[in-house]
């Protein structure tokens, strides 16, 4: 009986953490969060963004979606946003993704709102 009522004790813990109520990641509907690599990043490093802000960044094309119009880009740190290097999407207008392929290194001029980012002018290097 002993040896029951431990095993309920150190299960009981577990089980409560099982019952996360924290939105599924299939429902969100806020920024699509599918193809950022940021495994290993430290995002508490990021600023929160203060109404619209815009910064030029340098990086590597790693994806392109037509469909849902976003550039990925693996990009170097941000100073003036308070970004780490990462991995991440970013819409852009079929006019700004114009001629640019996979695997191109860029610069960019990135406009960030709390809404999300937008890449508003590009350049191949």
């Amino acid at each position: 009986m002993r040896t029951s009522t431990l095993m309920m004790l150190l299960a009981a813990p577990l089980a409560l953490a099982a019952c996360d109520s924290a939105q599924e990641t299939e429902t969100m509907e806020d920024m699509p969060m599918d193809g950022m690599a940021m495994e290993g990043h430290d995002m508490s490093a990021m600023d929160a963004v203060d109404g619209a802000k815009t910064a030029s960044a340098v990086g590597t094309v790693t994806a392109i979606d037509a469909e849902a119009g976003t550039i990925t880009v693996d990009h170097e740190p941000v100073a003036e946003l308070g970004w780490p290097q990462m991995v991440m999407a970013f819409d852009a207008s079929e006019e700004v993704r114009g001629d640019i392929s996979v695997g191109d290194a860029i610069k960019f001029t990135v406009e960030a709102t709390d809404e999300g980012n937008t890449i508003t002018a590009i350049t191949k290097q």
